[in-house]
């Protein structure tokens, strides 16, 4: 008996003993099962993020192509504002604008200056410069011959610029003579104090009348008619190591609302267009405004942190507002930082954000936003003013176009459009009162590009969006004063 319990337990510890080794070994198989998984999936997981990178990296080539081999450019007359200086003149005020009514220089010892130009467009790239006049003399005598000359350090004369020298007909006619190889032209030059434009009399006794003079600049601009808008520099999906890039979009963050400058009506007019009631709107707006006088924002994300400001305003805003926009640092009108707004490529809420504050007739905020939208499907704006009749693409004649906007009062509703959507000092019509702008003034080019880039594989999705400058940095400065600069990328699983 004792020999059979004997034999019964060792038959039971075997017994146990295989079990547990056979659990043992199951256990190992999925452990290592389990672990070769994992090993697939971060070697999926690393595909992905290199397959969605090749994205990023395929959409800086297209913007740094852009730059490289521009196909759009603007060309404007840069209006100067300032005539100090000017000797014996009559009425030089006039030659600040193009509109028939003329300065005069009765004597070879008169001397017309004019300065401090436009501001509209110190963040495109120059392609190049003329000088300009418009003048005419009177009739009889000898004639006159008249000389254009320019400094970029404030005296005359200065060694290697270049003048136009013109004999006048008793017409108003428009000269021009360019000094692009004059030098390396950049906007601090030519919005400097110490760039003036000069006009004497060199030969002849008759009077000499000058409509304007001006500068004559021709820079490159970004559109939405450009590959890196439309997409056509791609061909989607793109298949790579077993995966594909399903999408990319480029987003032209001037054509968004900066956080860090956009005045407190802006601000709430974009939340209203985007769903938020206006008192509310109203209230987060002018949190925004409080909370950056000490803390600028960094980030977008930044602005959950604002009081008031909920996560259905967030979702609602994130992708109409940005910190990464170019900042005007020299605006007019009132004076101060301001981030203008691509016309070309601004969505129509934040089109219309930008009159809704100047109180215009109703519904002619929406009109004027839908317009724009129409007019740029047809041709780009490619500038705010030009006096070139064969130029259409200007704002200023778009805007005079618009019938319902009224033009009664000083300044009427078209002056006060225009005035709003100009960044320089002058008023748009000579004799008109003047309008401070309330919201911001459009530009023409951008400086900051979010990218999308999402990829796919065995039914997963990864997105990487990043910031990238039109010459493929990655850093940006996010307030004007901003001395450290900042990169922004985010990566995430759908």
């Amino acid at each position: 008996m004792r020999a059979h319990n004997k034999k019964g337990f060792i038959l039971l510890l075997t017994f146990m003993l295989i079990a547990t080794l056979t659990l043992t070994v199951v256990a190992f198989l999925l452990l290592v099962t389990k672990r070769t998984l994992n090993v697939g999936y971060q070697l999926d997981d690393m595909k992905m993020l290199y397959i969605a990178e090749a994205g990023v990296e395929r959409a800086v080539r297209a913007i740094r192509d852009d730059v490289t081999s521009t196909t759009q450019t603007g060309t404007a007359d840069m209006r100067g504002s300032g005539t100090s200086g000017s000797v014996s003149i009559s009425n030089p005020d006039q030659m600040r604008y193009i509109d028939g009514s003329t300065a005069t220089i009765n004597n070879n010892s008169d001397d017309a200056r004019l300065s401090s130009f436009d501001l509209n467009y110190p963040n495109t790239r120059i392609t190049s410069v003329l000088l300009g006049v418009r003048a005419s003399r009177a009739s009889g005598g000898t004639g006159a011959t008249i000389q254009v000359s320019y400094t970029t350090n404030g005296s005359f004369p200065q060694a290697g610029n270049t003048a136009l020298t013109q004999a006048l007909t008793t017409t108003l006619t428009t000269y021009t003579a360019s000094i692009t190889s004059d030098r390396t032209w950049t906007w601090p030059t030519i919005n400097s104090s110490n760039f003036i434009m000069r006009a004497v009399r060199t030969a002849g006794n008759r009077d000499i009348n000058i409509d304007a003079m001006f500068l004559r600049v021709t820079y490159e601009i970004d559109t939405n008619t450009e590959a890196w808008y439309t997409g056509s520099y791609v061909t989607l999906p793109i298949n790579l190591n077993g995966g594909t890039v399903d999408s990319i979009t480029i987003a032209d963050e001037a054509g968004k609302v900066h956080l860090n400058t956009a005045s407190q009506s802006l601000l709430r007019y974009l939340m209203v267009r985007l769903g938020t009631a206006d008192a509310t709107a109203n209230t987060v707006a002018t949190n925004i405004v409080t909370y950056r006088s000490t803390n600028n924002f960094d980030s977008v994300e930044e602005v959950q942190l604002v009081t008031g400001m909920t996560s259905d305003i967030y979702n609602a805003i994130k992708d109409y507002v940005t910190v990464y926009s170019y900042i005007n640092s020299s605006a007019a009108r009132p004076t101060g930082n301001r981030a203008p707004i691509n016309i070309n490529t601004a969505p129509v809420q934040v089109l219309g954000a930008v009159f809704d504050a100047l109180s215009l007739g109703s519904g002619d905020a929406t009109s004027l936003a839908n317009d724009i939208v129409t007019q740029r499907a047809i041709a780009p704006f490619t500038c705010f003013y030009s006096s070139d009749s064969s130029v259409t693409t200007d704002f200023y004649d778009f805007a005079r176009g618009r019938s319902y906007l009224s033009t009664a009062g000083d300044p009427d509703e078209q002056d006060m459009v225009l005035d709003n959507a100009d960044a320089s000092s002058l008023v748009p019509v000579s004799g008109s009162t003047g309008f401070n702008a309330v919201t911001t003034e459009f530009c023409y080019d951008t400086s900051a590009f979010k990218v999308t880039s999402v990829a796919s594989l065995k039914s997963r999705a990864f997105r990487i969006q990043e910031m990238i400058a039109d010459t493929g940095s990655r850093q940006f400065t996010t307030f004007a004063g901003d001395t450290t600069s900042v990169g922004w990328r985010k990566e995430n699983f759908q």
